[in-house]
């Protein structure tokens, strides 16, 4: 079978520096906050062309709650959010006693930044774009309409690294930016972490915040303010270190089988969606897409899944594991509702369709040409199209 997500191919295969790293911390007893966060801020702030500061913490969600909390928001005040997102982006904003304004989607399943100057309210003080599947949200628009109102910007680039729009990596439009290091993402390791792009604040005030108050070098009860303990492990930034340096390579190898699966379904019916997959990919394109999933919106689902995953149903004799992609809008969550007081929009019209309708297929760099030939080959017989 192939599977959705394999993520021994690429560990396996970087098991022998992965080594160096873990008995280097281990000879040097160095295991928090050390030597390699730190050259991993660096080498992450370089590489995303970063006007602010890049911190390790301890994962993305920490990071948008360490965003929020920067950013000086207070119980009350509104974020504007798509429903359409993992649950984190939303659990950061209630953990702090603020209220997700919900916005729908437009087609490319991110924000519709038509529908944002609208949402702006007099309780609004920031926007929270979440870059999902690796496809950047309109950040002209966006800024433009957070300039205007005066908003805050916190990207939720989890899913994004190495994404760009405008030729800007996502992550550094904002006044914040975050990115996961859950091993399923682009850039991921081997356990949890995350990263923060601070550009609005003074980064140390985060830092501090990172640790419990506590400046470094550390001594006995010298904490400055009462923060929290959301600290990158050395190893696990040691990891990170190691792919950083392949990292362009993976996404070159993301966006070449997206290409392959695009021009194979290019003719049917899914074929727009396709189009606008080629046309993102052009060099005069706005947008640079990293393919963290690659998503297809359809009629059923659950008959495409079926399909793929039986071995006998085509002349390709493979099963190939799917997922579906988001399929309940947290807007509509019972728990949100109870903790909103029934106050979050029950239905957002975009966001409710393509929840029913998203399904996404394996798409990673240890895919070989034979299996990506494969997939493409029994999406097309699913669709009608096979020679």
């Amino acid at each position: 079978m192939i599977k959705l997500n394999d993520l021994t191919r690429q560990n396996k295969a970087l098991k022998s520096e992965f080594a160096e790293v873990l008995f280097s911390a281990i000879d040097g007893g160095a295991f928090i906050l050390r030597d390699y966060v730190t050259t991993l801020e660096s080498n992450v702030q370089s590489y995303l062309k970063a006007h602010g500061e890049v911190i390790g913490i301890n994962s993305g969600t920490d990071g948008l709650l360490l965003s929020l909390y920067g950013a000086g928001l207070k119980p009350g005040d509104e974020v504007i959010v798509p429903s359409r997102t993992y649950i984190a982006s939303v659990a950061a904003i209630i953990h702090l006693k603020l209220i997700p304004r919900f916005i729908d989607i437009a087609d490319d399943l991110n924000l519709d930044s038509e529908l944002l100057e609208r949402e702006v309210c007099e309780s609004t003080k920031a926007i929270m774009p979440v870059h999902l599947s690796g496809h950047a949200c309109d950040m002209s628009s966006i800024s433009r309409i957070a300039q205007k109102y005066g908003l805050k910007i916190i990207e939720d680039a989890a899913p994004a690294f190495g994404c760009m729009y405008g030729g800007q990596h996502v992550g550094t439009h904002g006044d914040f930016g975050v990115f996961s290091l859950h091993p399923l993402k682009v850039f991921g390791v081997l356990g949890d972490g995350g990263l923060l792009v601070a550009k609005s604040l003074d980064a140390n005030s985060l830092r501090l915040f990172r640790d419990h108050g506590h400046p470094q070098p550390k001594s006995e009860e010298n904490f400055r303010t009462f923060g929290v303990n959301s600290r990158l492990d050395n190893i696990q930034a040691g990891f990170a270190c190691v792919k950083l340096r392949l990292i362009d390579e993976w996404i070159a190898r993301r966006r070449s089988i997206a290409e392959f699966y695009s021009r194979a379904l290019i003719d049917s019916s899914v074929g727009s969606q396709m189009l606008k997959h080629l046309e993102n990919m052009k060099e005069k394109s706005i947008f640079f897409d990293t393919f963290s999933s690659f998503v297809l919106c359809i009629d059923s689902p659950e008959n495409f899944s079926s399909f793929m995953i039986d071995d006998q149903v085509s002349k390709v004799r493979v099963s190939i594991e799917t997922a579906r992609d988001f399929p309940r809008p947290i807007n509509s969550h019972p728990n949100l509702q109870k903790e909103l007081s029934d106050s979050a929009p029950k239905y957002l019209e975009k966001t409710e369709y393509f929840a029913r309708r998203a399904v996404k297929v394996p798409i990673y760099p240890e895919l070989e040409d034979s299996e990506v030939e494969d997939i493409a080959e029994k999406m097309k017989a699913y669709f009608g199209q096979s020679d």
